[in-house]
């Protein structure tokens, strides 16, 4: 009777979706909430070497009063709007111009596109570092020398350094996007085709 009634309880319809939705409660427990709570109480304490202190909102305190904080929380905000201004209206401008007629070899460019999404953070971070690197030798500065300009310290001016930032995010993920915008195309053409197949008040 006991051996009826576990298996009856593991085929259960009701106890099912629970076996199936566990293991991704556990890697949510695990990976997200463990380390955020982690991360909480981390920053109410003073970390030494070896010792650790409770010290409350100290460290929060500290943030206020840290110009270095608001510099870097600035920043970050003026490098989300840009890359929203950038990365949502020329990506969805190129999904359409490569679901039209105009554009041939699309599995070309389509590769083309996608292939800076496959490469290593570092590898990116490293070229264009290299890139806008304040020596003479960096692609940018031997660009300026062919215009007879002096070499320009890219990465050490806010402005130039936020445009080295974009134009690295920009390539990297514009391709990615367009994919994204492409397949939400094709998926509004379908629906569009179903519905005119059935009926326009259905949709």
């Amino acid at each position: 009777m006991e051996k009826k009634k576990k298996a009856n309880l593991l085929y259960s319809k009701k106890v099912a979706p629970y076996v199936f939705v566990l293991p991704f409660i556990i890697c949510f427990a695990i990976f997200w909430v463990y380390p955020l709570i982690s991360s909480f109480v981390m920053s109410t304490e003073k970390i030494g070497a070896i010792t650790r202190e409770f010290v409350g909102l100290q460290n929060y305190k500290k943030l206020l009063t840290d110009k270095v904080f608001h510099t870097a929380l600035i920043n970050s905000l003026e490098y989300t709007v840009f890359t929203c201004a950038l990365l949502i209206p020329f990506p969805m401008l190129y999904a359409v111009l490569m679901d039209g007629n105009l554009v041939k070899a699309k599995g070309v460019w389509k590769a083309m596109m996608y292939v800076p999404a496959l490469t290593s953070v570092v590898i990116s971070g490293t070229l264009f570092r290299l890139m806008f690197t304040e020596y003479k030798t960096g692609q940018m500065n031997v660009l300026m020398a062919a215009l007879g300009l002096p070499a320009f310290k890219w990465l050490k001016v806010k402005w130039t350094s936020e445009i080295a930032l974009l134009t690295l995010c920009c390539w990297r993920w514009t391709g990615v996007n367009t994919l994204y915008f492409m397949s939400g195309l094709k998926a509004i053409a379908q629906t569009a085709i179903s519905c005119s197949s059935t009926s326009p008040f259905l949709c």
